[in-house]
């Protein structure tokens, strides 16, 4: 599969995310309007003391506000259920990810090193050192990943940013590694760095 089907994985599973951040979202500010909503007095009658000390201080009507209640406007249900949902969707892109590292090997792209960034749109972001393989090996590892989707997608990136690479040419700089954010928005960075500290 190409760049095009990782974007479209990435896309609908931050779909899928947005959609319960935009559930949460709307849980917490239903849950902050109601903390924040004055509520009138509780009796119907109103002397015409009370109604005179109403006219002089309007606030001294208002019940004194719930102790805590902004503390436990952050603790909801809602927005533990959202990071379990973005726990799981990294849990199983690692997963995938993990399955997929021995035929990158194989082709010629060694995991250096990954972050994951967590966030309503989680990402996964691998750091591969490219070593040239021939086209065998390629094939095998095109073979050995003919049923995990994210690894199809991740060697078809890794092959076109390897090419790219040999094209850029920058005075005094050598590659150093390609990086692939998986997230929203997917997108592969060649790293470059100065000569001296390679």
């Amino acid at each position: 599969m190409d760049f095009k089907g990782l974007v479209d994985k990435a896309a609908s599973a931050a779909n899928a995310a947005a959609a319960k951040a935009s559930e949460a979202a709307t849980a917490l500010s239903e849950q902050a309007r109601a903390a924040t909503t004055p509520t009138p007095p509780v009796s119907e009658e109103v002397s015409p003391a009370e109604q005179a000390l109403i006219a002089a201080d309007p606030e001294s009507a208002l019940p004194a506000p719930a102790q805590g209640k902004a503390v436990s406007f952050f603790n909801t249900d809602k927005l533990a259920e959202l990071q379990a949902v973005s726990a799981e969707k990294v849990q199983q892109l690692i997963t995938s990810f993990q399955q997929a590292l021995p035929a990158l090997k194989s082709a010629g792209y060694e995991l250096t090193e990954f972050e994951v960034e967590i966030g309503v749109t989680p990402k996964l972001i691998p750091h591969f050192r490219h070593a040239a393989q021939s086209e065998e090996n390629v094939g095998a590892a095109r073979e050995m990943l003919k049923d995990n989707k994210l690894g199809q997608m991740l060697l078809g990136a890794l092959l076109k940013a390897g090419e790219i690479h040999k094209q850029i040419k920058v005075a005094g700089f050598g590659f150093s590694h390609i990086e692939i954010e998986m997230g929203l928005i997917p997108s592969v960075r060649l790293q470059y760095k100065n000569d001296a500290a390679l």
